[in-house]
């Protein structure tokens, strides 16, 4: 059975929805403009401001939500939801940028072995993009200092040894750039998510509102990544019968002495 979907919005994600929904899209509509019928599930890609009316039709027609707005704020969310229906909330819709999220966190933790190596984020966005930085390094963040205790928060500027360091650039029309990185004093390592165009973000928004509908409660991307991704990273360490067989009959040699392992805050810094 096709889902039924509600889109809250026509700006620049709510475009690209329309664009890759298809048959399922029952209707659209932007500020000032009432809902078209029952749904399946909405997305809300409108603004903030449009975020808590949408919630509050949604628990009065007992519909799922999808809520991709960003600069939006509903403290006693969970409250309000009470398990009446399922509510899913996403700073970013990529399920690439759900998997980089976890990589960050695997590099966070590479980087607690070694003290010399110190990690950093930085992102670009286009110039008219309003908040700064992006909710989605705000995630990556999180995620990269859930891996190093060390670090503690994020700040813009010039960090002290427990904050991360977070660089933001507003400029062009870049659809989205994050780089996480590790700078260690003979090396650097840097994983980045490109955008090309928003059409990952809608079909993330879709994904979400498919695995979304008939749960009750309040998620994030991270639940849907557990089911979707967190099977990537299970048996790493046995790989399959064509990964033994393309290794070498002899062991790796390493270097004698070398085993492969490393033996005041602003008022704009943010904690995770």
């Amino acid at each position: 059975m096709t889902l039924r979907i509600g889109l809250f919005g026509r700006g620049r994600l709510g475009s690209a929805i329309l664009a890759e929904a298809g048959e399922g899209l029952a209707w659209t509509v932007d500020r000032g403009e009432a809902p078209g019928g029952a749904v399946d599930v909405a997305i809300d890609a409108s603004l903030a401001e449009g975020v808590e009316a949408h919630l509050d039709w949604a628990l009065e027609t007992g519909t799922d939500l999808v809520i991709g707005a960003t600069g939006w704020s509903i403290p006693d969310l969970e409250t309000r939801i009470g398990g009446r229906i399922g509510v899913l909330t996403a700073t970013n819709f990529s399920l690439t940028v759900a998997l980089m999220a976890r990589l960050a966190t695997v590099m966070g933790r590479f980087a607690a072995l070694d003290p010399t190596r110190d990690p950093y984020l930085f992102e670009h966005h286009h110039r008219l993009k309003a908040d700064a930085p992006s909710g989605t390094a705000r995630t990556l963040a999180a995620a990269l200092m859930a891996g190093c205790p060390r670090k503690t928060e994020w700040t813009l500027g010039t960090p002290a040894p427990h904050q991360l360091s977070l660089g933001v650039l507003r400029a062009g029309a870049e659809f989205g750039t994050h780089t996480v990185g590790l700078d260690a004093p003979a090396e650097v390592l840097e994983l980045t998510h490109r955008a090309r165009s928003r059409a990952p973000f809608a079909q993330g928004a879709l994904a979400a509102a498919r695995w979304l509908h008939g749960r009750k409660g309040l998620f994030t991307m991270d639940d849907l990544g557990a089911d979707l991704l967190d099977p990537l990273f299970t048996n790493l360490n046995e790989g399959g019968s064509s990964a033994r067989g393309a290794r070498s009959s002899s062991p790796l040699e390493l270097p004698h002495g070398v085993s492969g392992q490393s033996p005041d805050t602003p008022s704009f810094g943010g904690k995770p």
